[in-house]
């Protein structure tokens, strides 16, 4: 079985969530010409990913424009996984108490949520800089006014009948072994990672390792621009009667484009059922009391 994951790199209009609302559904509508199956979204799309200011009112400003799932534009996003019937990866500040949450709800091709996940990894070093007359916002983390998520959890999407096993990570989660693992644990065959920051080599075979070391494929989403972009998948099939392979499955530059990974997720199971111990072993480990 094929599924086809479109990564969505798209330059937003700042914060204005209508014109994101807009252009992310003339996105979606054309991964779905292309094909896909699911599609995702880079790092909190409603605002474009516009950090929050670090002074008192712009916090308060930046807070406000959270979300729930009751919001037009998550609900304009929940009927256009039902008219194109493909799944949907949306991304958004969600409104929770007391700050709010760095979140990717997954869409069925029913419009409806099969996962809600809220980064838990938040980049919210540097408080201590808010505390300064004057603060530097260079040494204060993009998650700074968020409240960290809790776990982590898969769903199941269909596609003719069969069911993929997917669960999700939002940027800084990736760098942590620990995330992955625990997607591992509750059986995910491919994890979708938005994301917005700069991009290098080291990420990239930070996120070959996530994938390989965990036995499922990925799909990372990142903004286009300069020393960013770079949206890409890897499968965690690393070798063939005994020779290594690429993982690397789809790969954009760093300009805005739509770019379709094609996940062989029979291959990806044989390859799961061949190295199983590897799974196994690290399974009984995290069981031990």
């Amino acid at each position: 079985m094929t599924f086809k994951v479109a990564l969505l790199q798209l330059t937003p209009f700042g914060d204005d969530q209508g014109q994101n609302l807009a252009k992310g559904v003339r996105a979606c509508r054309e991964a779905r010409v292309l094909g896909s199956d699911l599609a995702v979204f880079p790092e909190l799309w409603n605002i474009g990913a516009t950090p929050s200011p670090i002074d008192p009112e712009g916090r308060r400003r930046w807070i406000a424009q959270a979300i729930d799932q009751q919001n037009v534009l998550f609900q304009t996003f929940a009927s256009l996984a039902r008219e194109l019937e493909m799944h949907i990866a949306v991304t958004y500040l969600e409104a929770h108490h007391p700050l709010p949450r760095n979140t990717v709800s997954i869409l069925n091709r029913r419009g409806q949520v099969v996962l809600n996940y809220s980064k838990v990894f938040i980049c919210d070093f540097g408080k201590d800089e808010l505390q300064k007359p004057h603060s530097c916002h260079h040494e204060i983390g993009c998650d700074v006014s968020c409240s960290p998520g809790e776990s982590f959890s898969v769903c199941t999407l269909d596609r003719a009948g069969e069911g993929v096993i997917v669960g999700a990570m939002i940027c800084a989660d990736r760098e942590f072994p620990e995330a992955a693992t625990q997607l591992m644990l509750h059986g995910a065959e491919l994890v979708v990672v938005p994301n917005a920051c700069t991009w290098d080599e080291v990420r990239t075979a930070g996120l070959k390792t996530r994938a390989f070391e965990n036995l499922f494929g990925i799909a990372m989403t990142n903004y286009p621009s300069s020393n960013r972009g770079s949206s890409q998948a890897h499968s965690c099939v690393a070798w063939r009667e005994g020779r290594p392979v690429d993982t690397l499955i789809a790969r954009a530059g760093e300009q805005e484009q739509i770019v379709v990974a094609n996940f062989d997720l029979d291959d990806i199971r044989a390859f799961r059922e061949a190295e199983a111990w590897r799974m196994d072993y690290r399974k009984a480990w995290h069981g031990r009391s």
